[in-house]
């Protein structure tokens, strides 16, 4: 699993724990495995966020007698140290969680990752794809025509991207506030801008390559002749297609061969290669906002792209500095819940060096 993010341990072991432990239990929600015993490490790892909040403090002496129902006392959550302690353990933990649940096939065919150093720009090197062409020379002539490579370098920055939020004090005091779920919900919202901002890149890129490389629909002869077009396109290089489970499925044989590849299309919804090529199936996320309404997938189920296999890959991306910043949200009164404003430094663009092709379905 790709890491973007340098998480580096401290060498404070309570605290190094801290962020493990809400790891531990982001994954288990993230992949839906929930051990029997989830409720009381969470409980447990609110015990130890409450303890390390008011480490160095006047309350650090009641927290030992009362635990976190010391928190249900307004001086204790208006301490600017006890905040402090506080947003460190949280700028931590999505600072590491944040990578985790990236949409690796997603990075790992389409996208191209960098990160920099705060106050740095990422430069990528878009490498020409054209071809040298070959003349023919009559006898004695010394050298032919000079063809330079017009390699091309792009700069990406990033901008700050925030999440306001806050945290209801009476689960938190009560030891019962999911902090598994908190923080992956925080992660899944980073990625889900971050994907959203690629696909939206990535499907207007298409109209850049021409009807050449553009179809209406999947026949062996339409898939093919696509297929040879943007392998020849990029050197010879072999080629896959990549989509949504609902958009592969299209690439299916007629006729008898359904009985023969029935099965396979039953247990992961595509074929494992159609006329040659490699299938990869992407995971689709919602789009913010939508998840209690019209429920508005991220990437069209109505899109297969054709893509080399290693060639220049269209989205870059770059993430900037190593740590998440966490910040007190004054508009928020401490009474009742905890505003805080989540910040990390993104930046995504798409620049097409290498070509592929696109089937509408």
């Amino acid at each position: 699993m790709r890491k973007y993010f340098n998480y580096t341990k401290s060498n404070d072991e309570s605290f190094n724990a801290l962020v493990e432990g809400t790891l531990e239990l982001a994954r288990a929600s993230y992949e839906g495995n929930k051990p029997a015993d989830y409720m009381a490490k969470n409980a447990s790892l609110i015990e130890g966020i409450a303890k390390k909040a008011v480490e160095g403090t006047i309350y650090e002496a009641d927290f030992e007698a009362q635990g976190t129902a010391v928190f249900s006392r307004p001086n204790v959550r208006n301490n600017s140290t006890v905040r402090d302690n506080f947003n460190a353990v949280i700028a931590q933990v999505v600072t590491a969680i944040v990578p985790e649940v990236v949409n690796d096939t997603f990075s790992r065919f389409i996208a191209e990752v960098k990160q920099v150093g705060f106050g740095e720009t990422a430069r990528f090197i878009i490498e020409s794809n054209d071809l040298f062409k070959v003349n023919s020379k009559a006898e004695g002539v010394r050298k032919g025509v000079d063809q330079p490579m017009f390699n091309e370098e792009i700069t990406v920055n990033a901008k700050p991207l925030t999440i306001d939020a806050a945290i209801d004090w009476y689960p938190f005091v009560s030891k019962v506030m999911d902090m598994g779920n908190f923080a992956l919900k925080i992660g899944r919202s980073f990625m889900a801008y971050i994907f959203l901002k690629a696909v939206k890149g990535m499907t207007q890129a298409t109209t850049e390559f021409g009807a050449a490389y553009t179809t209406n629909g999947v026949t062996p002869l339409l898939w093919g002749t696509l297929r040879e077009r943007v392998s020849a396109a990029n050197g010879g290089m072999p080629v896959m297609a990549i989509g949504t489970a609902v958009a592969l499925s299209n690439a299916s044989l007629a006729g008898n061969y359904q009985v023969q590849i029935g099965e396979e299309m039953n247990k992961v919804g595509y074929l494992d290669q159609y006329l040659g090529v490699p299938l990869i199936g992407l995971n689709n996320v919602l789009v913010p906002g939508t998840t209690n309404g019209s429920a508005t997938l991220a990437l069209p189920d109505n899109i297969i792209y054709i893509i080399p296999a290693a060639g220049d890959r269209p989205v870059k991306i770059v993430f900037e500095g190593n740590e998440v910043s966490v910040m007190f949200n004054p508009d928020e009164t401490s009474d009742s819940r905890y505003g805080i404003s989540i910040s990390l430094r993104a930046g995504v663009s798409v620049i097409c060096g290498a070509k592929y092709g696109t089937i509408q379905l």
